[in-house]
């Protein structure tokens, strides 16, 4: 079987599981198993498979029909232009919150801030806080993540792109560990917190639903993680310091009553598809 027969077959099976990507998928998790870009399995429609290759890809494409997403399937996901390792253990980055990384870099940018001191509150796999620490050299960064295989995945990526002289991982329920320790003065946080309500939690895809629970449900209206991160920011932000907070679509007005008197040109900022995706607000001691 060749690789334009396989491919057919694999789209019309998934598709007949209600998989909506099922083309992408079945492209995706061939490339990688061949080790080849996507579009060289069209330049390469013709190459005949070995029995090996088939078997291996019979046993992705299971999984696949089992609604397990092709990122946990191959191990990997691009954010930022960047390849990240990822696992079942941490939340798989989504273009939206490259928003969120990127409202930060032109922030540091447009005011002479590349060597911040920023902290990335709940940091899963990595990937905005490395992404940060990648495209701001001067940059000094810690991720916090509440989860030990959370903080462990993120490590493993600050290695890969040998990072880990300004940019460090621990073990963080949200800012306590940083508070406990009495630090201040920091620049910048940033947090793509869980903001799923309960209800929401069960409307959504059987997909979504493998990933970690604990990284995506956040109460009943999905703002418990909102109210105790913004009071808790207080103590850790320097004068004039700034918090970037990815929200729901739907819960801009909710988040931004959470901030106090000490807070200042509180600002929504939309996503590539318009909808409202990133509080960010100045901090005023």
């Amino acid at each position: 079987m060749n690789i334009k027969e396989l491919l057919n077959r694999t789209d019309k099976f998934l598709s007949e599981r209600g998989i909506e990507s099922s083309r992408l998928d079945a492209e995706v998790l061939l490339a990688d198993l061949l080790d080849m870009e996507r579009i060289n399995l069209y330049v390469k429609y013709d190459y005949p498979l070995r029995n090996s290759e088939l078997k291996a890809y019979r046993e992705r494409i299971k999984k696949r029909a089992k609604r397990i997403p092709a990122a946990y399937i191959i191990g990997k996901k691009e954010f930022m232009s960047l390849e990240f390792e990822i696992n079942s253990s941490v939340l798989i980055p989504r273009p939206e919150t490259e928003n969120l990384v990127e409202e930060v870099i032109n922030y540091c940018r447009e005011n002479d801030l590349e060597d911040a001191q920023i902290i990335d509150v709940g940091t899963g796999s990595g990937a905005a806080a490395v992404s940060l620490a990648h495209y701001l050299p001067d940059a000094k960064i810690v991720g916090a993540d509440i989860s030990e295989a959370a903080v462990k995945t993120a490590r493993k990526n600050a290695e890969k792109f040998d990072l880990c002289e300004r940019l460090s991982m621990v073990k963080s329920d949200l800012l306590e560990g940083f508070i406990s320790r009495d630090i201040s003065g920091i620049d910048i946080i940033i947090s793509n917190p869980p903001y799923i309500s309960t209800e929401e939690m069960e409307e959504l895809p059987p997909e979504v639903k493998n990933e970690p629970r604990s990284a995506l449900e956040a109460g009943k209206k999905g703002l418990y993680y909102y109210k105790k991160l913004i009071p808790q920011s207080e103590k850790l932000l320097k004068d004039g310091g700034r918090i970037f907070l990815e929200i729901g679509s739907s819960q801009a007005a909710d988040v931004k009553n959470i901030f106090s008197e000490k807070w200042s040109q509180i600002e929504v900022i939309k996503d590539y598809a318009e909808l409202d995706r990133i509080i960010s607000a100045e901090f005023n001691s």
